[in-house]
């Protein structure tokens, strides 16, 4: 017996009358044939070459024709025949349009066609592996256009032993987007979000088609969300980030100490939960009375230096003279110190520091804390706690350098996905730039918290 050519048997008849009329493609031992059916209708046949496995040929043609999903080429019929002596076995399919092969050497897809196709082989990929089931053959010649619908070949299935088809549709994506084969994960980074997470939760060591599933049905929310708070005067210091994409609508600033507006993020289906957003407006006014106290507080406490002995007005104070030296200390202190930053004379910084009132510089000095920047990485928001928790975990598994946590500046909504902890203007802007690195996406940015 011996390989045929498959132009040679064109115009054989198989059982069932069907008419073998011209090779339509040809893979080793199987090629598909355009044919008519008895009913006159186009069909496509695909003939396997039978060797010494005819039985289990056909029976696994028999098998592939048992799953059904929307996304997946329907087998009408399966059956076996002998061409010029020689055994094969068939399965006569629906006809095709176009396959997505032949739109690719024209032009790559766009995001949203890309988005389409995923949706529709993932889903049909899933069932194959619900089934015990391997396609093997996830490539651009196997997705067909049939109509309106986007379908994957079913004539290869085959018992599955814990292969996955996870990697070809990762790299299949790849091709889609950019027309380039896949060679590694170092080549999705460049790609736009969702798909570069998306390539490399299939293409990665631990790929699987629930990975790929878990990224693709993930919140529907931008990719680093809104700016945490609202600035106000005390933090004027903060850059608003700008819109990374015309879909996340602006909105206006809740205070006028920022003149860029913060972006707003696209939540998933709960904007009937988003009202509870306009709470940290009654929390960061709380907060700024409480900086005003703090300062006033201050102010109140330092007026009493300015007027002891040691500004020059010993000679009309009502104490004895002996009485001046218990005024000094707050003079003497060092010149990073409150009193210092108060207008003390120079001539006094040189008096001897008395060890009597040591704990006086520490008290004055302590309001400046509560000017303490504190720097954070944001790269995903969220208007629900348990999805921001859902989140920080997927990415904790994937990057766990990047420290992946959920961070809420007022205790309720929004909740920030943050990478690492508070850290300072340096060490944020370098995180952002190896989380941009390692995949995350390209507007992650670092932003400046009051603590």
């Amino acid at each position: 017996m011996h390989m045929p050519l498959w132009n040679e048997i064109e115009g054989e008849v198989l059982a069932d009358n069907l008419p073998l009329q011209k090779v339509l493609r040809s893979e080793g031992r199987t090629a598909w044939f355009a044919t008519t059916g008895a009913d006159g209708q186009p069909a496509v046949v695909s003939v396997f070459e039978a060797l010494n496995d005819e039985d289990t040929a056909l029976a696994r043609l028999e098998r592939a024709a048992q799953v059904q999903h929307a996304n997946l080429l329907v087998i009408r019929r399966t059956g076996s025949a002998r061409i010029a002596g020689d055994p094969y076995v068939y399965a006569v399919m629906e006809p095709f349009d176009q396959t997505l092969a032949e739109v690719l050497r024209e032009r790559p897809l766009t995001p949203e066609e890309t988005r389409e196709v995923t949706e529709s082989l993932l889903s049909a990929l899933e069932t194959v592996e619900g089934a015990g089931l391997y396609h093997g053959h996830v490539d651009s010649a196997g997705v067909l256009g049939v109509g309106d619908n986007i379908k994957l070949r079913s004539d290869c299935l085959t018992q599955r032993h814990g292969e996955s088809d996870a990697a070809a549709l990762a790299a299949l994506i790849y091709n889609a987007l950019t027309g380039r084969r896949f060679s590694s994960e170092r080549d999705a980074l460049a790609l736009p979000a969702p798909f570069a997470t998306l390539v490399r939760a299939g293409a990665g060591s631990n790929g699987s088609l629930a990975a790929m599933r878990r990224v693709l049905s993930g919140p529907a929310v931008t990719s680093a969300g809104a700016a945490a708070v609202a600035p106000t005067a005390a933090d004027a210091t903060i850059t608003a980030r700008p819109s990374p994409t015309p879909a996340t609508a602006p909105v206006a600033p809740r205070t006028a100490a920022s003149s860029a507006a913060i972006p707003r993020p696209a939540l998933q289906r709960d904007d009937a939960k988003s009202r509870p957003r306009k709470r940290p407006g009654i929390a960061i006014a709380a907060i700024v009375l409480m900086a005003i106290a703090l300062v006033v507080f201050w102010y109140s406490t330092k007026r009493p230096a300015r007027h002891t002995p040691i500004s020059g007005e010993a000679a009309s104070a009502p104490n004895p003279p002996q009485t001046a030296p218990a005024a000094v200390p707050p003079a003497a202190t060092p010149a990073g110190d409150a009193a210092a930053t108060m207008g003390a004379p120079e001539t006094v910084k040189s008096a001897p520091r008395p060890t009597s009132t040591p704990t006086k510089p520490a008290t004055e000095a302590a309001p400046a804390s509560t000017e303490r920047s504190v720097w954070h990485v944001v790269a995903y928001t969220y208007s629900r706690e348990e999805a921001a928790q859902r989140k920080a975990a997927e990415l904790a598994a994937q990057y766990p350098k990047l420290e992946p946590q959920v961070f809420s500046p007022t205790g309720h909504a929004p909740y920030l996905v943050t990478l690492g902890g508070g850290m300072n203007r340096e060490e944020a802007f370098a995180r952002r730039d190896a989380a941009r690195t390692a995949g995350m996406p390209s507007d992650t940015y670092a932003i400046n918290l009051r603590k």
